[in-house]
Formats: C-alpha cells, sequence, structure tokens
C-alpha cells in the first residue's frame, strides 16, 4: 500500500487487537472539508453522570478500532460531539478521548503509538502543510473516550466525533514524515501518576529512540507543587529542553509552555544514546499525597522519509500490558493514567490520557 513520495509501510497488524465486526470504529473522508472523521457510536448521557467510571461519574467506551480508506497523512485534530439530531452539544460532556494505532510502537517504548488525545478544553491542532503524519489505506487505528455529564439536560445519542485534515496520498509535494511521541517519568505501559513524598523529590525514567529522529515541537504535563521537567541526554551529560510549569497563586498548575523547534530542525534523536526524562517537586504539606505527581512529554518528531517507523512485538509484555489497559480494561484504575502530547494545545481536564497527536499535540491524563 503507498501513500504517495515513494513511502510504502510494511505494516504488520498485532493478532492480540482483534476487530470486533458487531462493532467497528467509522471512519471516512470528508471530501468538501479536507478532513479524515472518525465517529463512536451513539450514546446516551444522564445530567450529572452516567455510571462510575475511575471514581468519576462518566460513560468509557469500547476501544473501537476502523481501517484508514485511503492512503495519505494527517496534519491535526479537533473534537467534537453531536447529538441524535446532528447539533453539538457542550464540549464539557468530553471527559477524554485518545486515538492511537495498535500496529505502531512508540519511539521510546514497545506499547501501541499514541496519535491524538484530548480533553473537553482541547484547543484544534493543525499542522503546516509541509508536515504530515502517514497512513496507508487499510492501515488501523483505535479510538475510545469517556464522557460525563456535570449539567442539568440529558443528552441522547451522542456522538464523539474526532476530524483530522488530511492530504491525499497523490499530492505533488509529499509533506515531510513527523510522527507522534510521548515519555513518561514512570513506565511506559503501568500507572503513571505516583505518591509525591513530603519535600523536594524528583522521579526519572530512561529509554533510547526506535530510530533516530528530530523533535520538532514538545510540551509537557505536570501536577500540583511541580517545579521542572527536564529531558536530558543521558549519554552526552546535556540537557536537551526543560520547562517549568504556568500555576495560580495557590501553586495549581494552570498550563504548560509549548515549544517548537521547526526553524532550528529540531532536536536530535540518536539511538545509541540513552536519554532521560525526570519531573521535579517540592511538596510542601508535610505529608505524602498519594497519586499527587505525574510528569510526562509529548511532540511530534521528524524521521527520514525512507527510514520505516517500527512495528510492535505482540510478544513483549509491555506491549500486552498496553492492550489489556487500553483495549481490554483489564485495570480501570489505569484506564485514565497515560501520557501527555502537545505541540499544539495542551488539555488540562481532569484526569484524560493524553497524548501527542499525531499532528504533536494534545493533552493530559491522570
Amino acid at each position: 500500500m503507498g501513500c504517495g513520495g515513494g513511502w510504502h509501510p510494511e505494516i504488520e497488524e498485532s493478532p492480540l487487537v482483534q476487530m470486533r465486526p458487531d462493532a467497528e470504529l467509522s471512519i471516512h473522508v470528508d471530501e468538501a472539508a479536507g478532513e479524515l472523521v472518525l465517529e463512536l457510536p451513539p450514546v446516551d448521557i444522564p445530567a450529572h453522570g452516567a455510571g462510575s467510571a475511575h471514581g468519576h461519574e462518566g460513560h468509557v467506551t469500547d476501544a473501537l478500532i476502523g481501517r484508514v480508506p485511503v492512503s495519505g497523512w494527517l496534519r491535526g485534530y479537533r473534537t467534537e460531539l453531536v447529538d441524535a439530531h446532528g447539533d453539538t452539544v457542550p464540549s464539557v460532556l468530553l471527559h477524554h478521548m485518545n486515538l492511537m494505532t495498535p500496529d505502531r510502537r512508540e519511539l521510546f517504548s514497545p506499547i501501541m503509538q499514541r496519535v491524538a488525545a484530548a480533553g473537553h478544553e482541547t484547543a484544534p491542532v493543525k499542522l503546516p502543510r509541509l508536515l504530515g503524519y502517514p497512513v496507508a489505506a487499510g492501515e488501523r487505528l483505535l479510538l475510545k473516550a469517556m464522557v460525563h455529564n456535570p449539567t442539568d439536560t440529558d443528552y441522547h445519542g451522542v456522538r464523539v466525533r474526532v476530524r483530522m485534515p488530511f492530504t491525499p496520498g497523490d499530492v505533488k509535494m509529499a509533506p515531510l514524515h513527523v510522527f507522534p511521541f510521548y515519555l513518561d517519568v514512570m513506565p511506559p505501559a503501568g500507572i503513571h501518576a505516583y505518591d509525591m513524598p513530603p519535600g523536594r523529590s524528583e522521579q526519572s525514567w530512561e529509554g533510547s529512540p526506535a530510530v533516530p529522529a528530530r523533535i520538532l515541537a514538545l510540551g509537557g504535563h505536570l501536577h500540583k507543587y511541580a517545579e521542572v521537567l527536564r529531558l536530558e541526554d543521558v549519554t552526552t551529560g546535556k540537557v536537551l529542553w526543560e520547562t517549568k510549569p504556568y500555576v495560580d497563586e495557590n501553586g495549581n498548575v494552570v498550563g504548560m509552555p509549548q515549544d517548537y523547534m521547526i526553524k532550528r530542525l529540531g532536536i536530535k534523536l540518536d539511538p545509541s544514546h540513552t536519554y532521560r526524562l525526570t519531573a521535579v517537586y517540592d511538596n510542601p504539606t508535610g505529608e505524602t499525597i498519594p497519586e499527587g505527581a505525574m510528569g510526562a512529554v509529548g511532540g511530534i518528531v521528524l524521521v527520514d522519509r525512507d527510514a520505516p517507523w517500527p512495528g510492535v512485538d505482540p510478544a513483549d509484555p509491555q506491549y500486552v500490558l498496553d492492550v489489556e489497559t487500553q483495549v481490554e480494561g483489564k485495570d480501570e484504575r489505569m484506564m485514565n493514567v497515560n501520557h501527555e502530547p502537545v505541540a499544539g494545545g495542551t488539555s488540562h481536564g481532569a484526569h484524560g490520557e493524553h497524548a501527542a497527536g499525531a499532528e504533536g499535540a494534545g493533552g493530559h491524563h491522570h
């Protein structure tokens, strides 16, 4: 299956992630809008919740898989909710959505690649036309979401719809290939919130990228009492990137900087090097805050057009755990705990799992 520009992905489908013949994710191209449109089946959302999930009143949709109908490039995303009449409903009903591909791995870990994520306040993400996330006809995408209803109004037949700006594979000028990625200070497939001890503390995770790449955009996710999030090259001892959260007078995180490195062609990542992500907190309460801390970055990387992005190893224990968590819902507590993205808008809603958008941006999670 080609995708213009001589790109021919060799993607093997993971046998662990099966299509459900009775419930397939709807994916079609809206040619007039120039978008790939993904849509989950309708659900009713009564006022003030729809059952309990993860300690929240909410409804978690099944993780559904669909196939991309035509080859091309994705260049961003936005999420909308519509009711049975096709009318837009308040975005606050979206707790979070997560889009991933079960047949490509993450850059730094062997779990499923996160493509996009959003909470209700995540701004639309759109890449310039010279950049695109390549997809091939027949390739699988997996979408899941959580909806809840803090309002006094019942909503019926609500559908979560993700619209992604799309460049067809037959364009003369093929975009440069970019891929989303994320890193967390906790192990990739486990619980990502961790206990915050009193005083100053640091939590780190180290890894190496699967392929050479250049980071074009980066953003982070931190919780209250965070001081800094730092990415360094352990091999050379050089700090590559460091960011601090925007906080209010009470220390609550109200935003995170989004850093773009496109003009200087990004931060180079070498598979022979080890990289470390560190979150630094200073907890003034004198007590441990259970699962009070997180530290994650997400963004987009530029890769060589001729370098194939690695597929998944279905036998890898981390991949198996990721599928059990994300697709099968084996551990409800972990379903909201994944990474945070970015280059385009970080969401700060409570608990969404957020991923580096295919276009580099996106969200947050607990």
